[in-house]
């Protein structure tokens, strides 16, 4: 996976669209959890860790995998490792993908073998950016070898029997901001930077209007499918 620090260092500044975030997926935190890909681990420190009872990061990232070692050695109910999927042997109540799977060439692998770490009723949640439309330059800068449409999620669980609990769009202002950033050449870190905070400002409207319009668009999708073995 490819990092340029931009997207690590915006997003984790952006308050009010991690609390979103966490509203959406706090119903399926269980008691043992994974996050896989954590980057500097803001989320797993402001909200994860508050509801765990064992919380497990994994990063392949030698930079990041460090500064989350150091981050969380004084914290007893965190275990730090870089591990790819396919080489963790333990299993989980709740496994969460971050922005993560776009970063993944072979996602519908990384899926299905997500899901068999996962204990009996337990929840693969998964949060990726939304629509391919909406790919632009700075999409391929990061890393992103795609976005995602509802579809791709539907025939995934339909072709493996598989159950959902949750699938729908969300960040309406993303939705917007970013279609402007497929007119406007938005690759100046400054503009990026004066972009994300006015986003982040209004992401709260982004809650009204997503009830609004009943899910229907937004800049991300949220994934939620339980394992039924």
């Amino acid at each position: 996976m490819k990092y340029t620090g931009w997207e690590l260092k915006y997003f984790d500044s952006s308050s009010n669209f991690r609390k979103y975030q966490f509203s959406l997926i706090n119903e399926y935190i269980g008691e043992k959890i994974l996050e896989v890909g954590p980057g500097s681990g803001t989320f797993a420190k402001n909200f994860l860790i508050k509801k765990a009872k064992t919380l497990h990061l994994t990063e392949i990232n030698e930079d990041l995998f460090e500064k989350l070692k150091s981050k969380f050695n004084s914290h007893s109910n965190v275990d730090v490792y870089s591990k790819k999927i396919n080489e963790i042997d333990t299993k989980f109540d709740s496994i969460f993908y971050f922005d993560v799977l776009e970063h993944i060439e072979s996602h519908e692998a990384e899926i299905e073998t997500a899901l068999t770490k996962l204990n009996k009723n337990g929840n693969l949640v998964i949060i990726v950016p939304a629509f391919n439309h909406l790919y632009s330059y700075y999409d391929k800068s990061i890393g992103h070898y795609r976005r995602y449409e509802k579809k791709f999620f539907k025939d995934f669980i339909r072709k493996n029997n598989l159950i959902k609990k949750k699938l729908h769009y969300f960040d309406s202002i993303g939705y917007f901001f970013l279609l402007l950033n497929k007119l406007i050449d938005m690759r100046s870190e400054n503009r990026v930077s004066l972009g994300t905070i006015i986003w982040n400002f209004l992401c709260p409207i982004s809650r009204v209007i997503d009830k609004l319009f009943f899910h229907k668009f937004g800049k991300s999708l949220i994934c939620v499918i339980q394992n039924n073995e």
